[in-house]
């Protein structure tokens, strides 16, 4: 199975609240997933490889074997395509990290779009701006990351509304995870 991944990050400031947007499609165009998730304080370099890594992940969970990805981030093309040397640590590490799960797909091809072209994964993007700051939003990232501890105490400081929105949300991962229905 073939997917078309269409990734953007977004900082507001840099660094900055920050969150990334991706959008995958069926060979044929048809959107599978759309991902909008704030992921804390990172430079814009930072929330296009996270993107990326994200994207990656939806891929490997629809049992895509072969990626095609499309980013509007000429400097992430360009370094995966060995044309730019990544010179900060903490982008050397997210490329290794793109790199070692490229290798879990039989094939990669890596594509630098227009701006224009990306619109839709652009749009999520932003909007995980607006909720850099949800204490929803920062209790389903750190479960979703595996920080049990800092999602357990995020948890204690929500109101009710916002216990049963996280509830609610935390289920929709774990069934889209799984590949069982919601019951929340």
């Amino acid at each position: 199975m073939k997917v078309v991944v269409r990734t953007d990050g977004a900082s507001r400031g840099n660094p900055g609240p920050a969150g990334v947007g991706v959008v995958v499609e069926d060979a044929s165009g048809r959107v599978l997933r759309e991902v909008s998730e704030a992921i804390g304080v990172a430079t814009n370099n930072v929330a296009e490889y996270r993107a990326l890594l994200r994207a990656l992940e939806e891929a490997r969970e629809l049992g895509a074997q072969v990626v095609e990805v499309r980013t509007d981030s000429e400097l992430v093309a360009r370094q995966l395509l060995g044309q730019y040397r990544v010179r900060d640590p903490e982008l050397r590490a997210l490329f290794e990290a793109v790199q070692r799960r490229m290798r879990s797909f039989s094939q990669v091809v890596v594509r630098s779009v227009p701006r224009s072209e990306n619109a839709r994964a652009d749009r999520l993007a932003r909007l995980a701006l607006s909720r850099a700051g949800d204490p929803v939003e920062a209790v389903v990232r750190a479960a979703r990351e595996g920080r049990v501890e800092e999602a357990v105490a995020g948890l204690s400081r929500l109101t009710p509304g916002q216990l049963r929105e996280a509830a609610q949300r935390l289920a929709e991962e774990l069934a889209r995870r799984t590949g069982t229905p919601s019951q929340a």
